[in-house]
């Protein structure tokens, strides 16, 4: 009994790591393609469809915003993967996780 609840916690717990699955595609989408508007995609790996998607609450202080009307608001965080050996990171790119359109981006480090 303990060794199928076992692969049943790991089922479940992997089906939930899984990006393609998540329902940040579209989010992932927006955010790579600013990056290569922007010409920033030279520093990362190129995996956009792996991006990590988190939740941010929009600091005037670290992002560089097209509106400032999210300044407080949560918004979704798009952080693409950087390339190795590189001096300047990716920028991580913000989206508004109702619209999906991008609302700015925090500068790389």
């Amino acid at each position: 009994m303990k060794k199928i609840i076992l692969i049943l916690l790991c089922l479940l717990l992997s089906g939930c790591s899984d990006p393609e699955n998540d329902g940040y595609q579209e989010v992932r989408k927006e955010g790579w393609n600013f990056m290569i508007q922007n010409q920033w995609e030279k520093w990362t790996n190129g995996d956009w469809e792996h991006a990590k998607v988190t939740a941010y609450t929009v600091n005037k202080r670290q992002a560089q915003l097209l509106n400032e009307q999210y300044i407080g608001k949560k918004v979704l965080r798009v952080e693409f993967e950087n390339l190795e050996n590189t001096a300047a990171g990716a920028p991580v790119i913000l989206v508004d996780q109702e619209t999906n359109k991008v609302i700015g981006y925090i500068p790389g480090e």
